[in-house]
Order: structure tokens, then C-alpha cells, then sequence
């Protein structure tokens, strides 16, 4: 596990975002949201000088999660579940982001997926699509409804988005993997990008803090904005 809250907000006030009140206390109340969430708003402005916004995705993913080895996507989730990583989660995904923005390594190493016709102990995160596929996936969204929309009991919060794109910021440069809408996509963006039926998934097309945009383009323009600024 990494990336605890008190480190999160440390990175926050280090680079201008205020937390006048409680500071990097470890505790992730609305306050840190809130400058989480104007980080993320800045992070996704493609006008914003990278210099004046911090360039995160710069080693948030420990090397020894990701062994050498060739894959073709990354394909983004939500567990549809609570803010707590559940075995499960950790079954099917290679990399999990908890309520809190902490990381978890998945149960199945990201090699068990170059070839999932040879072997069944790989992470099945994409129905017909897990060869070749890293996985990575938010606590979040249990009880949603796409429409009309409801997020639930546990909607997707801005610092798991954040967090989600540094995670696939790492591995776009690990695995040399472009930011396209058919290499780096959301799991509700499969069944259109690469024609493989999902039945029905729609994670993350909505984002609970602005559902109006489209959230596989959003999410691209944040990891093209990370690359750039670690450059």
C-alpha cells in the first residue's frame, strides 16, 4: 500500500494548494478534497502550464509491480462496489485505488495477462479482452445507475480519478503504451473502441462531479498532460 493520505496532502501543499485549517493531518476530509479536486481541475486544463501544477505520475506505481513484458492497453474500472478493497478486487484487477487514493497490488502479476489462452490464472477485468490488457480499477460506484444517473452510496471521488491517472501515467511509460482511445480506455469504451461486446458496462463514462463530459477523453487528456509535465 502507498500513497496514504498525509503524503497526498504533503504533495498538495508542496506544490500551492492550501490547507489552511487542519494541514496534512492523514486525515482525508472535505478540506483535502477539495484541493485534490482543484489539482485535478487544473491537471485536465490543456492550456495550464505544467510548470505551475504538479507533474504527478512519476513513480506512484512501485517498479516492482510492473515486470518487464509486452501489453498492448491499459482499460480503466470501478469495482462497483464500496471504498474498501475486497479480495475480489484483487482478483480481477492488477491494480486497485482504495477510497482513500492508496494503492493496492492485485493478486495476479501483469504477466499473467500477455496471453490469457495459456494459462487461467491471469485477472479477468475485461470480458474477451484480458489478453494483452492491464487493469486497473476504483473502489467505488455500488448502487449506480446510468440512467437516469445515480452514483449511489459511494460515488467516484476526484482523488481515485487523480490517482487512476498517475497509476496508468506509469505504466504508458513502462510498456510503452500511447494514449489512444483504443490503447488507454475505460471499460465502458471497449464495446465501441474495439468492438467487443461488454454487456452493457459503463465504467467510467460518467463522472459523478461532472457528468456532462466525456470521461475516457477527460481521463486521456489528464495522463497526456502527466507525460508531459514529467518530460
Amino acid at each position: 500500500m502507498i500513497l496514504t493520505p498525509i503524503e497526498l496532502q504533503k504533495l498538495l501543499l508542496a506544490h500551492g494548494y492550501s490547507l489552511p485549517k487542519y494541514g496534512a493531518d492523514g486525515y482525508w476530509g472535505a478540506e483535502s478534497a477539495a484541493a485534490c479536486e482543484a489539482w485535478f481541475e487544473v491537471g485536465t486544463d490543456l492550456a495550464a502550464d505544467p510548470g505551475d501544477v504538479p507533474a504527478g505520475g512519476m513513480g506512484v506505481v512501485p517498479a516492482d509491480w510492473m515486470p518487464q513484458c509486452a501489453m498492448e492497453r491499459i482499460i480503466v474500472h470501478w469495482t462497483a462496489g464500496g471504498y474498501i478493497v475486497s479480495s475480489t478486487d484483487l482478483e480481477h484487477y492488477h491494480i486497485v485505488v482504495d477510497g482513500e487514493g492508496r494503492l493496492w497490488r492485485g493478486d495476479k502479476p501483469i504477466t499473467a495477462n500477455v496471453s490469457t489462452s495459456d494459462n487461467d490464472g491471469y485477472a479477468a477485468h475485461t470480458k474477451s479482452c484480458n489478453s494483452g490488457s492491464i487493469g486497473i480499477s476504483a473502489c467505488a460506484m455500488a448502487g449506480a445507475q446510468e440512467s437516469p444517473f445515480q452514483a449511489g452510496g459511494y460515488p467516484l471521488k476526484p482523488i481515485q480519478w487523480a490517482v487512476l491517472a498517475a497509476v496508468a501515467a506509469d505504466l504508458c511509460v513502462a510498456y510503452g503504451i500511447a494514449v489512444t482511445a483504443k490503447t488507454l480506455l475505460q471499460h465502458g469504451e471497449v464495446q465501441d473502441s474495439l468492438g467487443i461486446a461488454q454487456d452493457g458496462k459503463w465504467d467510467i463514462n460518467i463522472l459523478p462531479w461532472r457528468p456532462e463530459d466525456n470521461a475516457g477523453d477527460l481521463f486521456r487528456e489528464r495522463v497526456s498532460w502527466l507525460l508531459e509535465a514529467r518530460r
